[in-house]
C-alpha cells in the first residue's frame, strides 16, 4: 500500500534544520512525558499544511482524539498556533 510513496514520521522532522512545527512545540515545552507527542506532532503537521493558519478552536478539534496526559495542552495549541503562523510565510 506504501510502495512507491514517501512516509513521513515524527522522527524525519528532526532533520536539519529542523520542522518549524518542531521547534515551536521546543520553545513552548508543549512536549512533557512524550506519550502523545508523535500523534499529536503528525495530526498537527496535517493540519497546518492544509491549513496554517488553523484558528486555535480548530486545532484543539483536530488534536481532540490525542489525549495529553500531563495537562499541556495550552503549549500545545500555542506551539501549532507559531508554528502556522511561521508555515503561512513559506519559511
Amino acid at each position: 500500500a506504501v510502495a512507491g510513496k514517501s512516509v513521513q514520521t515524527a522522527e524525519g522532522m528532526q532533520a536539519k534544520p529542523r520542522h518549524p512545527l518542531l521547534e515551536a512545540f521546543i520553545k513552548h515545552q508543549a512536549g512533557q512525558c512524550g506519550y502523545c507527542l508523535t500523534g499529536i506532532l503528525m495530526a498537527s503537521k496535517a493540519l497546518l499544511e492544509k491549513e496554517p493558519l488553523a484558528t486555535r478552536k480548530r486545532i484543539a478539534e483536530v488534536l481532540e482524539s490525542n489525549l495529553c496526559r500531563c495537562g499541556a495542552h495550552a503549549r500545545i495549541l500555542d506551539a501549532v498556533e507559531e508554528a502556522g503562523k511561521f508555515m503561512s510565510k513559506g519559511l
